[in-house]
Order: structure tokens, then sequence, then C-alpha cells
């Protein structure tokens, strides 16, 4: 168990590591690029490859204070190789230490629909899922169908403007690319949310947000504003997250569920 500066949790819990791509989000995966640079280490024997970590199992008994915890940081709680048999040892131990809240997000909700229906998930466990442009946008009802306290839609990075069903949806988190790739102007280009200062100008901020792009988020903010759905802007993104902040309009956006039990 880990602190961490994600800005929307308080801890990372990975009882399991490792996982494989799916859509055009997963192109520059963080989690991949810090688990295959320690491959062969202690943390990380096997790298990225699908790794169960039974002795973590536990972990959430030693945080005493009630705290928000994202489970399977470095994985995903609901990949097709994962036995059911497994995830039910991870609920357990949700089920044991109630008094957290664990934030499970997923690119594959089909998966967790199919396991809903066969084990209610536990009433602490908050459900998310990846959106990051309008092909990935109908994971949003699929996410929503499934019995779990607060049902949230992380969308980052986010690749393109988007139109989304809120139904449903009680938690929206909004963020830019970040990651050395963002130094290639070909890649920034093509996903980032920001632009690098030109060369030979030397006021100013390195990175700034690109404002025709700003509308991106602007767009969601708003449908989350109509919805009623609160809205937690994380980053711009850049080479590192906070290269660019995270002011929209002015004002950081940090909204969080409420209510949520």
């Amino acid at each position: 168990m880990n602190e961490t500066m994600i800005l929307w949790t308080e801890h990372t819990w990975n009882p399991m590591s490792g996982c494989t791509k799916v859509t055009a989000g997963c192109k520059f995966c963080y989690a991949q690029t810090l688990a295959e640079n320690k491959r062969g280490t202690k943390a990380f024997p096997n790298g990225f490859d699908l790794t169960l970590r039974p002795w973590k199992l536990d972990e959430p008994r030693a945080i005493k204070r009630p705290s928000l915890i994202f489970t399977n940081s470095m994985s995903d709680f609901f990949h097709e190789s994962v036995t059911d048999e497994y995830r039910d040892q991870i609920c357990d131990a949700m089920d044991r230490y109630p008094h957290h809240r664990y934030q499970v997000l997923t690119k594959r909700p089909e998966n967790a629909v199919r396991y809903a229906a066969r084990r209610r998930l536990p009433r602490s466990v908050w459900l998310g899922t990846t959106i990051e442009h309008q092909a990935t946008a109908y994971r949003a009802g699929l996410i929503a169908s499934v019995d779990a306290s607060v049902h949230f839609l992380s969308v980052e990075p986010l690749l393109g403007e988007l139109t989304l069903d809120l139904a449903g949806i009680e938690w929206v988190i909004v963020g830019g690319e970040s990651g050395p790739h963002l130094m290639r102007p070909d890649v920034c280009a093509e996903r980032g949310l920001v632009k690098r200062r030109p060369e030979g100008v030397k006021d100013g901020p390195l990175w700034t947000a690109r404002e025709d792009r700003a509308e991106w988020v602007r767009g969601l903010r708003d449908q989350c504003s109509s919805a009623s759905v609160p809205f937690f802007f994380k980053q711009w993104g850049g080479p590192r997250g906070e290269a660019a902040g995270r002011d929209l309009d002015g004002r950081t956006w940090d909204g969080m569920p409420v209510g949520a039990g």
C-alpha cells in the first residue's frame, strides 16, 4: 500500500499488477513504463506481465483512517485473465475493511457487468471506467448498470471532443495525457491538450493549454453541470502531469461524489 500523488485518491493498492492494451488511450501506458523499467526487481520481477500478488491482500488493514484507495492502479481488476476466484479474494479483503472507499477503475466494463451478476460488489466500492474518445463512450452505460455505491468516469487521457450519457454516473474525472512522449512534437500535436512555448521565446510558462482543445474540457464540465454530476479536472498534462497546471477558466475544479457510502 502506497501513498500517492494522484489528486483524486489517497493510496494505491495493487494485489495484482500487469495488463494488456485495449484502446488508443493505452498507447503510452504509465503503468507499463514504470513496471518495465523495474523488470527483474523485487517490486516487478515480471515487468508488466500480469502477476497476482496475494501477499498484498491484507494491506488495507494497515490504514486505520478511512481513506480513498485506488485499487489496482497498476492493473485492471476485470482483466479477462484474472479468475473470478481471485477477484473474490480481493472483494473479501474489501469486506474485511469496509471503512475505506475502494476506487476500482476498468477499461473492461463488460467484464464488470458479468462479474457483478455472479457476486455483488462490496458497498465500499466506487466503480469507474475509462473513456478516452467517443468510440469508448458506450462504457458509461455499462458501468452505470452495475450495482455500486458510486459510478464514475475517468476521462484520461482525453483524446477528443466527447458527448457523454451521464445517467447513473455520480462523478467525472478529466485529464490530459502526460509523460515524456509529449516532448515529441508529433505526439503532442496528435494527443496533447498542451503546447510548448516556441523556441526563442523566453517569457511565460513553458507549457500551456491549447485553447482549441480546452473546449473539449469545457464541454465535459458543462455536461456535468447540466446533469448535476461532480466534475474533477486533474490536469492539462504535458511531459509531467503538472507541467501546464490544472486551472480551467481561472479556478480549479475539485468535485467529489456527494453522500457516497
